[in-house]
């Protein structure tokens, strides 16, 4: 298989991986894609990066009825975060097919809206477990339409405990339905799930996990009360913009952010200990460039997938390899190129080589660090802000008429106008800086579409 086009899918699915330059199949996406249009129950391996959200959501996406407006594929993810990642992935593939309805569900989101939704139900809904078990207890699902159930990163799912949850979903759907799971692992619960949800199903398995060829990979040696210090002087010495640093646990992140902030770095946090709200702004503000670090521990940036994302530090080591991996495949996706920097200590080098991942492209001395960290500014401001708009998608507002608008009412270039996100009731665009308050008062005294809307910045 050399392209997509030898998959002989959908013309309008063909015609979104042109508009994304994707034209070869990554080699999970070569191997259960053909599985799947066939109907086949598939068992997937494969590590992040590896393109397995296309590898499910192609043929998803292939033989969805546009026509009938009920829930016809399920997909369950571990976290909110994913959930609203495979959602945005999935509506990128299917932007072109009419009719086309995908909703994620998940906790910390108002169940009244979804279940309001629900009166115009979508074809592919994302959920987390909890949640769908929620719309179970109060049936307001109608899931007699489902054809296709997908089990996102089952692993994770069974780590954080929701086997139970799995087992209501999957008793609640039709039995005659097509099963897909992805996992990074395949350890014995994952092996279980499989042979309890799935029909006769095929193994297909990505390339073993290896960082990409175009990450460079840097280490750092440091004691362990050197690192809050280290960070400071690495971030001041490279482009910071598009960094993840990650830690271990919420108390390191919500630290580690202050420290930053205070040195002049645009730094925000990411952990579950946040409110659903700010842990999306913090997204948001990160992916249009407002926002230059997120400080993440694991379960906060699962399924992180932005074209932004340039540099992954690691300030301590995660509990084991995979992890490790996980984290550092954030960056150098799809072709792209990236730099991940560990923090190490004697003992963390212990682990690394007993990981096999020892190996470094470059060991950066802490004395050139602190050379160059000095020779850059202390601060480091955002290109961009963000700005919060009082409408949306049900508004009929379209990412083209917010540039029209800005281009019109506040006298910028389109070349100006930075990532713009619209949802449902509400919208986001990144402008730039320093010019932001002149946007702010032309937009509020102008109309977007014909229509006055309320026009704040996202802080």
């Amino acid at each position: 298989m050399t392209s997509f086009e030898d998959l002989k899918l959908k013309t309008e699915l063909l015609q979104s991986l042109q508009e994304r330059q994707f034209t070869t199949p990554t080699p999970i996406q070569a191997s259960a894609i053909p599985l799947l249009l066939q109907g086949r129950d598939v068992a997937g391996q494969a590590e992040t990066g590896s393109g397995k959200t296309a590898a499910f959501g192609l043929p998803l996406l292939h033989s969805i009825n546009t026509d009938l407006q009920q829930v016809q594929a399920l997909v369950l993810v571990p976290t909110r975060e994913l959930a609203v990642q495979v959602r945005q992935e999935l509506k990128q593939l299917g932007k072109n097919l009419a009719n086309l309805k995908i909703s994620a569900f998940y906790g910390g989101h108002a169940f009244s809206q979804e279940r309001a939704s629900l009166a115009h139900p979508p074809q592919v809904l994302v959920a987390t477990p909890g949640r769908f078990t929620d719309h179970l207890s109060r049936r307001t699902l109608d899931l007699s339409a489902v054809r296709h159930l997908v089990l996102d990163e089952a692993d994770k799912l069974l780590e954080m405990g929701f086997a139970e949850e799995i087992d209501q979903a999957v008793a609640a759907l039709p039995a005659n339905r097509q099963t897909i799971l992805f996992s990074a692992t395949m350890d014995e619960k994952v092996k279980e799930l499989i042979a309890d949800s799935l029909q006769n199903p095929q193994f297909v398995k990505a390339t073993a996990t290896t960082i990409p060829d175009q990450v460079k990979l840097v280490g750092i040696k440091v004691e362990h009360t050197q690192r809050q210090e280290v960070v400071v002087q690495l971030l001041q010495s490279i482009r910071a913009a598009g960094t993840v640093v990650f830690v271990n646990t919420r108390v390191d992140a919500d630290e580690q952010t202050a420290l930053l902030q205070v040195q002049g770095l645009v730094a925000k946090a990411l952990h579950g200990g946040m409110e659903q709200p700010d842990r999306d702004k913090a997204m948001t503000l990160f992916r249009n460039g407002t926002t230059q670090i997120l400080v993440a521990t694991d379960l906060a940036a699962r399924g992180l997938d932005i074209a932004a994302l340039q540099n992954i530090v690691h300030y301590e080591l995660p509990i084991n390899a995979d992890a490790y991996l996980h984290r550092s495949g954030r960056t150098g996706r799809a072709g792209r190129s990236g730099t991940v920097y560990t923090l190490a200590t004697s003992r963390d080098e212990q682990k690394l080589q007993e990981w096999n991942l020892l190996e470094m492209d470059e060991w950066l001395n802490l004395s050139t660090l602190q050379k160059s960290a000095a020779t850059k500014p202390t601060s480091q401001a955002a290109a961009f802000a963000t700005l919060h708009i009082s409408g949306g998608r049900k508004d009929k507002l379209s990412p083209k008429d917010i540039v029209g608008a800005l281009i019109a009412e506040a006298g910028l270039q389109a070349n100006e106008v930075g990532k713009i996100e619209v949802q449902d009731r509400q919208s986001f665009v990144a402008v730039p800086a320093t010019a932001v308050n002149a946007i702010i008062e032309r937009l509020n005294n102008g109309k977007i579409k014909g229509r006055k809307y309320r026009i704040s910045p996202v802080r």
